[in-house]
């Protein structure tokens, strides 16, 4: 009977840690009634238990009247995942090993300790897909120091000076004053979104060509619009030039490669049509030209710039480039 009363109260204790995830600041009151305590002196002896007996950091304001969750200390959640969940964190977890490399070691930890509190047949499967699950997109090398100061920068809002060292400009490298805005990953690189200081409007930098960062100042920070944010931005880009459409595009693909373009989405404002032949026709508006001059290039020679002309005369320079190179 005592067991049974124990694992019972295990269980309880496990919502009540649980429902803090859910919901930040809970009152008592949404903590006795949302977890079904039928009496106001279980709810705090059970918060005496976690906190006397497992160290968790449970505290209550009383101009709110609410909890606070500010450490588990040794208290081990059941978190009574499902296939697909342990699926997802498996995969997730290898492909932010793949995408971070300096974070391997922190997602190998991760999973050990999610094995702890999961079903074995579960965890099989978990590791079953960990190791079939090959991620092969070249990933840039980076300083993890500048990212982590980076995203620490982007989450308490403050302003960061950093060098930056560009091959499009000569290779010189120059100081930015930038209010980072998020970070994205596009075409086998990190890229930094903010408002830059120099420029007086919103930049994208290269993660890997940052040096000598520094988070410096609150009051300076200038914050994106209504409108913005990271990922609206980082899609609308055609491989890492993001910003607003500015060119209508036209481009007809023949086949084979023309079923395998369908099979992706190059563009959020990108409309396929299949002509007679079977060959395809992509539209979409995209902030650059380089990028999409490149794609041609690449899908040479099935694919041919219909629109605009700028286009067209931009992959005729690439291709005579590529010529006197080879010939």
């Amino acid at each position: 009977m005592a067991k049974d009363m124990c694992s019972v109260r295990l269980a309880r204790l496990n919502q009540l840690v649980m429902e803090f995830y859910k919901v930040s600041n809970p009152t008592r009151e949404h903590l006795y009634y949302s977890l079904g305590y039928r009496c106001a002196r279980t709810l705090e002896r059970d918060l005496k238990y976690l906190r006397e007996q497992y160290g968790v950091d449970i505290r209550f304001t009383r101009s709110s009247m609410s909890y606070h969750l500010e450490g588990m200390g040794t208290f081990l959640v059941n978190l009574q995942l499902s296939e697909r969940e342990v699926t997802s964190l498996a995969a997730g977890l290898r492909m932010a090993s793949h995408f971070l490399p300096h974070l391997s070691g922190s997602c190998e930890n991760m999973w050990a300790k999610i094995q702890m509190v999961i079903p074995e047949t579960l965890a099989d499967q978990g590791r079953k897909l960990a190791g079939s699950a090959v991620v092969a997109l070249p990933v840039s090398r980076m300083d993890p120091g500048v990212f982590e100061t980076l995203i620490g920068a982007i989450s308490n809002r403050r302003t960061v000076r950093f060098r930056y060292r560009s091959p499009y400009s000569g290779g010189k490298a120059k100081d930015h004053d930038v209010s980072p805005w998020g970070v994205f990953f596009r075409a086998h690189a990190w890229y930094l979104w903010g408002f830059s200081s120099r420029r007086r409007k919103p930049v994208t930098f290269r993660v890997s060509r940052i040096a000598r960062v520094s988070a410096f100042d609150i009051t300076g920070y200038i914050p994106p619009g209504e409108e913005q944010d990271v990922v609206s931005y980082a899609a609308s880009a055609w491989y890492a030039c993001s910003g607003e459409g500015l060119y209508d595009i036209r481009i007809r693909v023949r086949q084979p490669l023309g079923s395998v373009v369908e099979e992706t989405v190059w563009h959020p404002s990108q409309k396929i049509t299949r002509e007679n032949d079977g060959a395809i026709t992509l539209r979409a508006c995209v902030p650059e030209l380089g990028d999409v001059a490149r794609w041609v290039m690449a899908s040479a020679p099935y694919a041919e710039v219909l629109e605009p002309a700028l286009l067209r005369e931009q992959v005729e320079q690439l291709g005579e480039g590529v010529a006197t190179v080879h010939s």
